[in-house]
């Protein structure tokens, strides 16, 4: 019981964030440390390496290093992820509000023809209405 209790005092706590490390430390391990994989971000310049016992690695990697740093990793069957650069979102490019203005101005087109053939239907009435009447001859 007591053996229990001083391993897991001694361990670390899962979720830990890795370790920062200098590149050529990091370099040594990655030729001949217990590697499980490696994860690649060239947007950052970085690697981070995790090994058997579950730690984590990580180093900043100088320019034009990744190309050598992945061959290395492949010849020593050590699985490398890359992570893939954010690309920005594009807007979408068809705007229809064209399709809107013109939809927009026949009902207003539509809507002046109703109300100019109302007010003329109104006024022929209202002239006939005046108008006095006169008896047949």
């Amino acid at each position: 019981m007591i053996a229990l209790v001083g391993a897991l005092a001694l361990a670390p706590p899962p979720g830990l964030a890795a370790t920062w490390v200098s590149y050529p430390a990091l370099l040594d391990q990655v030729r001949r440390g217990p590697l499980i994989r490696a994860i690649i971000n060239p947007g950052r310049g970085d690697i981070e390496i995790k090994f058997r016992d579950l730690s984590e690695w990580e180093a900043f990697f100088p320019a034009g290093a990744q190309p050598a740093l992945q061959r290395t990793l492949h010849a020593r069957h050590i699985r490398v992820l890359l992570v893939a650069r954010h690309r920005p979102r594009r807007k979408s490019t068809t705007v229809h509000h064209h399709l809107r203005y013109i939809a927009a101005g026949l009902v207003g087109t539509l809507a002046m023809i109703g109300a100019g053939g109302f007010l003329y239907s109104r006024r022929r009435r209202a002239t006939a209405a005046a108008e006095p009447k006169t008896p047949p001859a």
